[in-house]
């Protein structure tokens, strides 16, 4: 269990990677502040993301003219010990030695950590007499479990909702499952069904928006749904029902005192975000009061919980 906030010497500045499947963000933090910021979007292949990860922190170091004195890189996929061992998002499905490898890109001390337990980190401040679930919604789905002002991290992967399964006859996931919340919804699996609308000409708003943008993400299926197309307000409603189902899970298994949901489509003021409550509302177990509530700053939790166990872990 990872211990609770921890201030680091006064003037001390750490380095913060929120290293997802869209894009790697890099900031530089003093104290509670980010003080300057970089963000690239992540290419393929591992090393090229390392080497963009490096390119980030000189960046920052640059623009500051100063040096981290460590860097904690928050990491969408399941560590344990330092090492990642699976980030299907990020194209590591194996056992694989980041902290070593970006320690040597970096030169200095590296210290790596889940992302949505990242955020957490961050977090606790806010819930601290009982129990939050954090389920954060962007390439994929992160989780993280809060209970009374600390982070619950079993031997590292706990709270690692994305790989529940909800279907056992449903699509196959790299994580070798059959099935995983994140595979059925999700920012890439929206993505990929406002494309498949697009391309079998079931949405022709989004065969216009394809044809303008040449791809097409989560965001803009939203925006055909708000436009009144009919065929992704179905898709946007079945995904919304899934990811109550999601919840309705956690919450079986948590019974938290609330849900906490990060990412901007899952906002109380957005359409994808009103249609989970419904569907929640519909789906919680009648035994259940566990409200969802919105964490509007998920971006810059992340990247000032890294920052933290950087700190935390290099004081002790």
């Amino acid at each position: 269990m990872l211990s609770e906030r921890s201030r680091s010497p006064e003037g001390a500045l750490f380095g913060a990677v929120d290293w997802g499947g869209t894009w790697v963000r890099v900031a530089l933090v003093a104290g509670d502040q980010i003080i300057h910021r970089e963000r690239l979007p992540r290419p393929e292949s591992l090393p090229e993301q390392y080497a963009t990860i490096a390119l980030l922190v000189r960046r920052c170091e640059a623009a500051v003219g100063r040096r981290p004195t460590s860097v904690g890189i928050a990491v969408a996929g399941v560590v344990q010990q330092q090492a990642v061992m699976t980030a299907i998002n990020l194209g590591i499905s194996e056992r694989t030695e980041v902290a070593t490898a970006l320690a040597a890109e970096l030169d200095c001390p590296v210290f790596v950590a889940n992302d949505t337990q990242s955020a957490a980190v961050w977090l606790t401040d806010r819930w601290r007499q009982d129990t939050t679930a954090v389920l954060s919604m962007g390439t994929g789905i992160g989780g993280a479990v809060i209970d009374r002002g600390r982070l619950v991290s079993g031997r590292g992967a706990a709270g690692d909702f994305g790989h529940m399964v909800l279907d056992v006859d449903g699509p196959r996931c790299p994580c070798g499952g059959v099935g995983c919340f994140e595979m059925l919804v999700s920012g890439k699996v929206l993505s990929a069904a406002a494309e498949e609308l697009a391309a079998t000409g079931q949405s022709a708003y989004l065969l216009e928006r394809f044809r303008a943008a040449g791809s097409l993400h989560a965001g803009d299926l939203q925006d055909a749904s708000d436009a009144g197309d009919t065929a992704s307000q179905v898709t946007l409603a079945h995904a919304a029902s899934v990811f109550a189902v999601g919840i309705r899970n956690i919450v079986a298994t948590v019974d938290p005192a609330r849900v906490a949901l990060a990412g901007r489509l899952l906002s109380g003021d957005v359409t994808f975000g009103v249609m989970v409550r419904q569907s929640w509302d519909r789906l919680r177990p009648s035994w259940c009061s566990t409200p969802l509530v919105h964490v509007p700053d998920d971006g810059d939790a992340t990247l000032l919980g890294a920052a933290r166990l950087a700190a935390r872990e290099f004081f002790g």
